[in-house]
């Protein structure tokens, strides 16, 4: 086992706000004195906890051995981009551990990209059983865990809190409301798990910080993992424009701590911040290092994307050598974990099946791989 060299009480140095934590059985402040008690301390004055415990689903219903539960729209709380339904899937494996995963599916942030466009999905649906999900894969790792979908349809990756008009459209980017939902269902089938992953791929790779963040307070004393797949959190500031328009529309900058000071730079930041303040936290990153679809969203070609990729998590890495690992292979495809290529793909020898499994039992073979 690798040694953790760093404790949840870490000066406060600039980054990182949503990576990885842990949590607990009851949503109110947190554990005094234990190893996340800063992160749940800075992420409750935050607000990460706001929605929590808010809403309550209008209807459930069984599909192959998946509880779905189903949100009013009429309530304007959870709810889909252009006012669809939101639904939570969850299943009950023989572990005491859960994944919480956040699909992924575009963005959008104004009438172009919403409307015209269509650059993100605009509705909810049950859990898509492949990759990590397949449970009747004998390889899968967590094929005997609970588990509990977020399905991905707010537009703003999960992190959105805003109501707004485009063009005559009442348009609801609730991303923070949807993953409360999300961790409200997973509070009330397992309020006492031995272990959280909090995983998500492309958007829901974003919304993995954002994850870290509501997970936290509610699970302020559970240990915690992120496998980000995919959404690293990066942003091109050249974009301006597009910037502008998704602190202003998605409404989301207000719920980064203060004390995050490098994150209005590079999101990925988020990960250094809760690495600091929470001793069992660890994060492994999953990303093509040219992927075309975040490139594509961010405005950069590939070799761009690439440098400024390697760049900032290479950052991270340094500063967190044994907690923040990477899987980079080349090119330009897009996620992997509801991919059969999760459990084919090699980078000189080393299996992401393998090192996965590494991750998850904090191994010698989780180590960074870069292609």
């Amino acid at each position: 086992m690798k040694t953790h060299l760093r404790a949840a009480s870490v000066a406060l140095t600039a980054c990182a706000l949503l990576a990885l934590g842990a949590g607990c059985s009851h949503t109110s402040g947190g554990s005094e004195g234990g190893f996340a008690a800063q992160a749940v301390e800075e992420l409750t004055a935050s607000g990460f906890g706001d929605y929590l415990g808010v809403q309550q689903p209008s209807s459930s219903d069984e599909r192959d051995g998946w509880t779905e539960y189903f949100f009013d729209p009429a309530e304007e709380g959870a709810v889909c981009l252009t006012g669809k339904p939101f639904q939570v899937n969850v299943h009950r494996g023989t572990s005491d551990q859960v994944l919480l995963y956040l699909q992924g599916g575009g963005a959008c942030w104004d009438y172009l990209t919403c409307y015209v466009l269509g650059t993100a999905y605009t509705s909810a649906n049950g859990a898509v059983q492949s990759g990590i999900i397949d449970l009747d894969d004998p390889a899968n790792p967590f094929k005997d865990w609970n588990i509990v979908y977020v399905p991905y349809c707010d537009g703003s990756v999960f992190t959105g809190d805003a109501t707004v008009d485009y063009n005559g459209n009442r348009t609801f980017h609730h991303g923070l409301r949807n993953l409360s939902v999300g961790v409200d269902a997973m509070l009330r089938a397992f309020p006492d798990p031995s272990r959280i992953v909090v995983a998500g791929s492309s958007a829901g790779g974003y919304g993995t910080f954002a994850g870290y963040g509501v997970t936290r307070v509610a699970y302020p004393d559970t240990p915690i993992l992120i496998f980000n797949d995919s959404g690293p959190g990066l942003q091109n500031l050249d974009a301006s424009q597009d910037v502008k328009d998704r602190t202003a529309n998605w409404d989301f900058t207000k719920r980064i701590p203060p004390s995050c000071t490098e994150c209005a730079q590079q999101y990925t930041y988020l990960i250094d911040w809760s690495l600091d303040r929470d001793s069992e936290l660890r994060t492994a990153m999953y990303s093509y290092q040219q992927d075309g679809v975040i490139s594509f969203f961010i405005d950069l070609d590939g070799p761009a994307y690439q440098s400024l990729l390697l760049s900032v998590t290479g950052d991270v890495h340094a500063r967190n050598p044994e907690r923040f690992e990477r899987y980079f292979p080349q090119g330009t495809t897009h996620t992997v974990l509801l991919s059969p290529e999760f459990y084919t793909q090699r980078i000189d020898g080393v299996s992401l099946l393998d090192w996965t499994n590494d991750f998850l039992a904090d191994g010698p073979g989780w180590v960074d791989t870069i292609e």
